[in-house]
């Protein structure tokens, strides 16, 4: 009991000498604060970061690992089956009639092409645009209007920079082979290219119309969604691999998932980096400020305090001043759902300050209570 009542008044005795010194030496405090400040929100900014980019990459990997892709191994049609969840494509050329397609600027241009080549745009029919690859990888973005779905007919979806040539918006309309369409949607965006020189070549004149629509039962690639990991087997079971490829589509988000990983390790480093600049700062300031305090620390050891008592006291310094930027990023963090940011971050400034602490103290802890007292004199 005795030994705790004690403790007790140590404790109170550090924490009242800390609170002290840190309210009478104003300019320190408020040097140290802005430091401490700097480390933590820059810790804080890297986490989050870091596990918005953890969150985007399991999504994307779960997304990419529940799709199954059927293609035929020559590239040539074949005909549909209709899975629950699936989405169906089947792509083809076709003569833009009341409008133009936009002019190649680069690459091959032939001038002898026959009249049925000429402004022609790339198809894709489909029964949802939003699950298509180009769409779900970011390469196309919806801009206006909204995607097609299983229930739309006669709609299509066209390029910003098509649109802008024709003079087009979200519900003109637009005919392709004498069919007429009513625009849906406008995207934007740009895909890989080879320059056959037909105007079809660019994503500008890359069309999406709805599936239904096209007067054929035949496909050139089908993409079935399930979670159920006896759903490959089931799709292997109806297309025979002598002549389909049936795999998972791993490559949906191949690129995405590199610029996340690449993303991911410039932070990781970027965050080690500050956590050894922390420590060096911090180290050197206290190690200056701590040649001015032998005074202090001798008289506290004269009065019978342990170095380890002084070394506590000047870490509950620290982390007194560290108090006001934690409150203030702690309630934000609550705001933003990002309380374990918040705490991993706080944790590693904790960690910044008590190594620094030790390593500006070795000069106390090398030295024999003898040596600090005698300089006093």
């Amino acid at each position: 009991m005795i030994d705790r009542m004690v403790l007790d008044k140590e404790l109170v005795f550090l924490i009242h000498n800390a609170y002290a010194y840190i309210t009478r030496k104003k300019v320190r405090t408020s040097i140290l604060f802005l430091i401490l400040m700097v480390i933590l929100l820059s810790l804080y900014g890297c986490l989050s970061i870091l596990s918005s980019n953890l969150r985007m990459e399991k999504s994307l990997n779960e997304v990419s690992l529940s799709s199954i892709v059927v293609q035929k191994k020559d590239g040539s049609d074949f005909e549909n089956q209709y899975f629950n969840n699936s989405v169906y494509e089947y792509d083809f050329a076709s003569k833009l009639e009341d409008a133009k397609t936009v002019s190649i600027k680069q690459g091959v241009k032939l001038d002898s092409l026959p009249e049925e080549y000429k402004n022609v745009v790339s198809v894709v029919g489909t029964n949802n645009t939003s699950k298509n690859v180009l769409f779900r990888s970011g390469v196309f973005t919806l801009i206006s209007g909204k995607n097609i779905n299983s229930k739309d007919r006669n709609s299509i979806l066209i390029h910003s920079d098509l649109a802008k040539k024709n003079h087009l918006k979200v519900g003109d309309t637009i005919c392709l082979n004498s069919h007429t369409y009513t625009i849906k949607g406008i995207f934007e965006g740009k895909k890989h290219e080879t320059y056959t020189g037909l105007s079809s070549d660019l994503s500008e004149n890359t069309v999406f119309v709805d599936y239904h629509s096209l007067d054929t039962k035949m496909i050139h690639k089908m993409t079935v969604f399930s979670k159920k990991e006896t759903m490959l087997k089931q799709v292997q079971s109806l297309y025979p691999s002598s002549e389909y490829v049936v795999s998972k589509d791993t490559n949906a988000y191949k690129s995405s998932l590199e610029s996340i990983q690449s993303m991911k390790h410039m932070i990781q480093i970027l965050s080690c980096s500050i956590i050894v600049c922390g420590l060096v700062v911090l180290s050197l300031v206290l190690v200056l400020w701590l040649r001015d305090r032998m005074h202090e620390i001798g008289v506290l050891l004269s009065i019978g305090k342990s170095k380890m008592e002084i070394i506590v006291q000047f870490i509950l310094e620290l982390v007194f001043i560290s108090f006001p930027s934690g409150i203030i990023l702690c309630a934000f963090s609550v705001i933003k759902h990002n309380t374990l940011c918040f705490i991993l971050s706080y944790g590693l400034l904790m960690s910044i300050i008590i190594v620094s602490v030790l390593m500006a103290s070795l000069m106390i802890m090398i030295k024999k209570p003898r040596e600090i007292l005698s300089k006093l004199s």
